[in-house]
């Protein structure tokens, strides 16, 4: 059928996430882009700003050297979702190497406890969590490749600039890495409302241990399989038993109370 004379063509519809190569991602937000452009392991492509924002970024190093394009609030929807929060700022980069799982676990003198992350796929708790991580002392956050949420500008907003700064690795099989952490001598605790141990009670008869807290999604909590590798099964002293913890509350106070406690 021939096209009208009259009609007009299609123009793009920018309120569409732009579509990047895999390899490249977008991080947003104030916190998340300072972090990044402060991290020497980040690579960086370019970087979108309001001239606002770009002014509060200040003088940091990488910006004399960085691809860096001034426009308007609008023109930030050809590159992020609609829903971004993006405060002016946009960061064009490859997703984060920290290393292997071998290289994390054969640190000599690990510090803090791993958190490890039993099909956690809401990249909002993931970010919330390495927040946690960070400010409470955990070493890593760890989860599986196909099961947990990837890096994404929205896990790592959330995150608040925490993810240029703790480990976040994820590995195919989350038994063959309870495995190896107990290769490595770790305790493994899992959290979860069936335990019959109280967490605290049994952080104080700990001492001195490395120690990977093993959470699970909000649905279902842990799977059968994870619980029946756990060394121990603990629960959060909680007043009533109607409702459970969102799992980056969960590994809030799991954290602390290992800080208090061990």
């Amino acid at each position: 059928m021939a096209k009208s004379k009259n009609s007009k063509p299609k123009q793009p519809n920018f309120k569409r996430p732009y579509r990047q190569k895999f390899d490249k991602i977008w991080l947003f937000g104030f916190h998340a882009v300072q972090a990044a452009l402060s991290n020497k392991n980040r690579e960086i492509f370019q970087l979108l700003a309001t001239k606002n924002s770009l002014d509060k970024l200040g003088h940091l190093t990488r910006l004399t050297a960085l691809p860096i394009k001034v426009v308007k609030p609008t023109e930030f929807l050809k590159y992020l979702d609609e829903k971004s929060v993006h405060q002016g700022l946009a960061l064009e980069v490859k997703p984060l190497d920290w290393g292997s799982i071998d290289d994390l676990l054969n640190t000599q003198n690990p510090i803090g406890p791993i958190i490890v992350l039993d099909r956690v796929k809401d990249p909002q708790n993931v970010g919330a969590i390495i927040r946690s991580a960070e400010v409470l002392g955990g070493q890593a956050v760890l989860g599986s490749t196909h099961h947990c949420a990837k890096e994404t500008g929205g896990l790592v907003k959330a995150a608040s600039g925490a993810f240029e700064r703790v480990p976040y690795l994820t590995v195919p099989n989350i038994s063959r890495l309870i495995e190896n952490l107990m290769e490595k001598e770790y305790t493994i605790v899992g959290l979860d409302p069936s335990g019959e141990t109280i967490l605290v009670d049994l952080l104080k008869s700990l001492k001195n241990q490395r120690i990977a807290f093993i959470l699970g999604s909000e649905g279902s909590g842990l799977r059968y399989l994870t619980k029946k590798r756990c060394d121990h099964l603990v629960q959060i002293n909680t007043r009533q038993t109607l409702n459970v913890l969102n799992v980056s509350n969960t590994a809030a106070i799991t954290l602390f109370a290992a800080r208090e406690f061990l």
